[in-house]
């Protein structure tokens, strides 16, 4: 079943998220209180929306939030993941397709995300519709 994220969600999505891109071909090594930290933020983000895909364990989610822009609402997925254990079997394309679905519902006319060049995420979003903006570049700036 998918639905709507709900606060007391939070602490499957952690374990999730930790587990998720512990695993290959991410291999991050992410601190509990970090995610928390970055979940909470995003959670308590105006125009916070997210969904879950729950059977009777949260296997995977989908969150971010709404911006006003001058075309109308735009909303900027911030995190999607799926329990490595799911993945491939059609689950993220459901996550993502319920979640666009109620995001047009509320109104929202584009979503953008960030991800990384080349790999399995960029063809898992390609796959479901997104495309690589051609008005639009991410800049960086690393600070020592």
């Amino acid at each position: 079943m998918i639905r709507a994220f709900q606060r007391n969600d939070l602490e499957q999505c952690i374990d999730l998220f930790v587990a998720t891109f512990a695993a290959s071909p991410w291999n991050e090594t992410w601190e509990r209180s970090v995610v928390r930290a970055r979940m909470e933020q995003i959670f308590e983000t105006p125009l916070f929306y997210g969904v879950v895909s729950d059977e009777g364990r949260i296997s995977g989610f989908a969150m971010g939030f709404s911006e006003p822009w001058h075309e109308g609402f735009h909303f900027y997925l911030k995190e999607m993941c799926v329990h490595p254990d799911h993945q491939r079997q059609g689950r993220g394309t459901l996550l993502m397709k319920f979640l666009v679905e109620q995001l047009q519902v509320l109104g929202v006319k584009r979503i953008y995300l960030l991800t990384a060049r080349d790999d399995l995420s960029e063809a898992f979003y390609s796959k479901i519709g997104f495309y690589v903006s051609p008005k639009m570049i991410m800049m960086a700036q690393r600070l020592e």
